[in-house]
């Protein structure tokens, strides 16, 4: 097996990477990480953007892949707002570019979001697989665009993942070091007490993805806690972990926010389909 994994320095596609670095040698795993990026370094890892059909083309040559776990993408909700031209290259452009270069060789994974529902009117025990998209934001419209260029791919499956938590390897990236940081500059945070996420500790995660890619799991999967977490729970207990003033988080409701991106309600996934594909639960977080 030789892996190529784009987006390694994403909160969910860096424990990725180490897992498939410490359970493979380094020569069997292929890393690109974002343009301009000079870490992480390695024989095997190079720089360059998705929207660059002539990069993986380049890789194709060079590694000849068996496997692709596409991690990379854009989900910054204001900036996919302000340019969803830009959004729309990198998500679903760079996932076709995936597709016409290895979707006749390759087993491909791609890691999407539960940002392609809208949870406005959220199932009882959380989305599942049969559920049709509804996103509100172009974050969601674009990952969902990069869905269906995956679903073209002639092996492969599509992984919806929850809200991963975990420390980046910038230290500024995911929910957890974003908001710590303002904690930790004594700045106040207001968070959503309405939307809520599957929450899932990043190395489950990573766990999970990777077994599923060597087990050539083929289908769609939604892969996420077992409860719905609120953004302002997840403020809550960043303030008890590190005794942060509690004053500084502030609750609001996503219906108050004040000339924001379009917000999802309660986009819980219900993950019992890939729990009987493993054999095992997944832990809740927190």
């Amino acid at each position: 097996m030789r892996i190529l994994l784009t987006g390694i320095t994403s909160i969910h596609g860096w424990p990725i990477y180490n897992k498939l670095v410490s359970d493979f040698s380094p020569e069997r795993v292929f890393g690109v990480r974002p343009p301009q990026a000079l870490f992480p370094k390695g024989k095997n890892i190079v720089s360059g953007c998705v929207t660059d059909a002539s990069l993986f083309a380049e890789i194709n040559r060079a590694f000849a892949p068996t496997h692709v776990l596409h991690a990379a993408g854009v989900c910054d909700l204001d900036m996919c707002e302000d340019e969803p031209e830009k959004a729309y290259a990198i998500n679903a452009t760079g996932a076709k570019n995936i597709v016409d270069a290895f979707g006749t060789s390759c087993f491909i994974m791609y890691l999407s979001a539960d940002l392609v529902f809208s949870g406005q009117n959220p199932p009882s025990g959380g989305y599942h697989e049969g559920h049709v998209p509804d996103p509100v934001s172009v974050v969601g419209k674009t990952y969902l665009a990069a869905e269906n260029e995956m679903a073209k791919a002639s092996r492969g499956a599509i992984v919806r993942i929850g809200l991963p938590m975990g420390d980046s390897v910038q230290g500024e990236k995911g929910a957890v070091d974003f908001i710590e940081g303002r904690f930790k500059r004594n700045l106040p945070m207001t968070l959503f007490h309405d939307e809520w996420r599957s929450c899932i500790h990043c190395d489950e995660l990573a766990q999970i993805v990777v077994e599923l890619l060597l087990r050539e799991e083929q289908g769609m999967f939604h892969v996420g806690g077992p409860k719905p977490v609120s953004l302002h729970e997840i403020g809550q207990w960043i303030i008890n972990r590190g005794g942060y003033d509690p004053a500084l988080l502030k609750k609001l409701s996503r219906l108050e926010e004040k000339n924001g991106p379009p917000r999802v309600g309660n986009v819980h996934l219900d993950s019992s389909k890939v729990e009987k594909v493993l054999g095992r639960k997944i832990r809740a977080w927190g």
